[in-house]
């Protein structure tokens, strides 16, 4: 992350005061001084709807947040919209996460004509022992081959460890104060605020977890990987190793077996994919398994999934009834 400052827009702020000062006896009204309800809101790109949630909660009414892949959408694969490149070419702050979540990232943002644009990568924000490799790198490493990675060498579903969205907070708030200097104070305040609901919420999953009778599970891909790792659960086996690689049949048959020697109870499916292969796997473990849904990446639009928070212990709450 680089700091760079647009000195024109700091211009146009600076008119901006003086006219507001000029003006404020004759236009002010309760609620009418909020930077959001006037033009010259920071104007924030972000990949995923929880980092986009990370960034209306450190900004406020301060920024105006473009989520680039819709809910429902897989952001390993999407493709950006003429509107969407447009709003990065203009945009103050982009906020990624990083580490191959989304491959088609580096290229396109690579063509936006934005020399002013301050980008957060979360991934760059987390300490790299906090970090964990896919089981492919790991799988390569074994073998003595190095090889580039099309994913990245580490697991990018760090939000869905509270802990370490922590320092993704504070990567994006620092990110706001490198644009917007100004509004420094303001953008503290939030972060912190929304710090101290994080601890409150890794304090809540714990004691929930703790209550779980089996800590064994099979997911749809790596998503839960930080989480299980961080509350002491086990991942034991995903149906695709890779986002849109559909599992062969003879890699149904392996974790169908891995599910029968674990003592497996449940598959988590998602909702940005389909539930085949996962309801396959449990219809061949005769019945002894459940396929239960679990969203990383939540929706606007769910008033149970419309924020970090609400989509955390709706997840947790899902687990909950298969584990306990």
């Amino acid at each position: 992350m680089k700091k760079i400052i647009n000195n024109s827009r700091k211009h146009k702020r600076a008119v901006a005061a003086l006219l507001l000062t000029a003006s404020l006896a004759f236009i002010l009204t309760p609620g009418c001084g909020a930077r959001g309800q006037r033009p010259g809101r920071l104007q924030v790109a972000v990949d995923i709807v929880p980092l986009a949630d990370f960034c209306s909660a450190v900004g406020g009414d301060l920024v105006e947040v473009e989520m680039l892949v819709p809910p429902g959408a897989s952001p390993h694969a999407y493709e950006l919209t003429t509107g969407q490149m447009r709003f990065l070419a203009e945009a103050d702050v982009l906020v990624t996460v990083g580490m191959g979540l989304t491959p088609w990232a580096e290229e396109v943002f690579g063509k936006v004509d934005n020399p002013d644009l301050v980008t957060v990568v979360a991934g760059e924000a987390i300490p790299q022992s906090d970090l964990i490799p896919t089981a492919a790198y790991e799988e390569e490493k074994q073998a003595g081959r190095e090889a580039e990675h099309e994913h990245g060498i580490y697991d990018p579903h760090i939000w869905l460890d509270p802990e370490l969205a922590v320092y993704i907070v504070e990567a994006v708030r620092d990110g706001f104060i490198q644009a917007d200097p100004e509004n420094a104070a303001a953008y503290l305040g939030s972060a912190g605020g929304y710090v101290e609901e994080l601890a409150g919420l890794d304090a809540e999953i714990s004691e929930e977890v703790a209550t779980f009778t089996s800590r064994k599970f099979v997911s749809f891909h790596s998503s839960w990987t930080y989480f299980a790792h961080r509350y002491g659960l086990e991942q034991v086996g995903v149906i695709e190793e890779q986002p849109g690689k559909e599992p062969s049949a003879g890699e149904i048959g392996e974790l169908v077996d891995l599910i029968e020697s674990q003592g497996i109870k449940v598959v988590f499916a998602e909702p940005q994919f389909s539930p085949r292969a996962a309801e396959a796997i449990a219809e061949e473990s005769g019945g002894k398994v459940v396929v239960k849904i679990l969203d990383p990446l939540g929706d606007p639009e769910d008033p149970e999934k419309d924020t970090y928070l609400k989509m955390m212990r709706s997840n947790l709450e899902v687990m909950g009834e298969a584990l306990r």
